[in-house]
């Protein structure tokens, strides 16, 4: 497009979604997430306004610094954020990773 798109927080909340609304997206796929808010944001503006939508894959960023991968407390608000999508909406949000992410989140001791 020529400009930004109605998920830009440039443009006011009650026109955003407004092109998504009447958008048959079923399933999307989002690679290279690092687990920051403005992603977060965007994961439920689809939410939000693809009402089609059935199943959404997050694949976490693997080859870079990432509070996903760096810090357990951001990742475990992140988790706990999809998990309440799940409860929220009628699409099934799935958080992908690793082996090597889910051995280090699962070995950390219990506080």
């Amino acid at each position: 497009t020529d400009g930004c798109g109605d998920a830009c927080d440039c443009n006011y909340r009650k026109d955003k979604g407004r092109s998504l609304k009447s958008c048959p997206v079923k399933f999307i796929e989002i690679q290279g997430f690092r687990g920051t808010m403005k992603e977060m944001r965007m994961i439920e503006h689809f939410l939000d306004y693809f009402p089609c939508l059935k199943e959404m894959r997050i694949y976490i960023e693997e080859n870079a610094p990432t509070p996903l991968r760096n810090d357990f407390e951001a990742s475990e608000l992140v988790v706990e954020m999809i998990e309440d999508y799940k409860d929220m909406y009628n699409c099934k949000v799935k958080l992908l990773m690793s082996d090597y992410l889910v051995n280090k989140w699962t070995a950390r001791p219990s506080l």
